[in-house]
């Protein structure tokens, strides 16, 4: 017997939008706690660290306003990413109200994917979390 299949799209949310920037901040802030040096050599690897650190976040946050993904999944753990390349999930989910994080094995890599729970609708995120559950169970058994 065949599992039926899930179909979910995820776009960037403010939750994740809003993550991205906790962390940037907690990077910048660490900078207030590096020692203090005079010398012109060790002013100018912080100052190049920290704009390259805001160079960094700030293009993570644009590529946040284009990211989408797409995947199917059944109870049984596989399904496909973005149409075309077949997964399956490795690993106990992590589920929160929240967010949940999974890894999915692609052929020879794992990725890891955080739905932040404003990327679905409501039953869309808690029928994801049952999904993630069912192949967590039908794995250990």
């Amino acid at each position: 017997m065949v599992a039926q299949q899930h179909s979910f799209h995820l776009s960037s949310s403010f939750d994740q939008r809003f993550s991205l920037v906790v962390v940037a901040s907690l990077c910048f802030i660490s900078f207030m706690v590096w020692p203090y040096g005079e010398s012109f050599s060790y002013l100018f690897c912080k100052s190049l660290i920290f704009i390259l650190s805001i160079s960094y976040f700030s293009w993570q946050f644009w590529q946040l306003k284009h990211w989408s993904c797409q995947f199917i999944l059944s109870a049984e753990g596989n399904g496909r990413l973005n149409q075309k390349q077949g997964f399956v999930i490795k690993g106990k989910p992590m589920i929160t109200p929240f967010a949940l994080m999974f890894d999915i094995q692609c052929e020879t890599e794992v990725k890891r994917l955080v739905v932040w729970a404003d990327m679905l609708d409501d039953t869309s995120y808690r029928h994801l979390c049952r999904l993630l559950l069912q192949s967590n169970q039908r794995r250990l058994n």
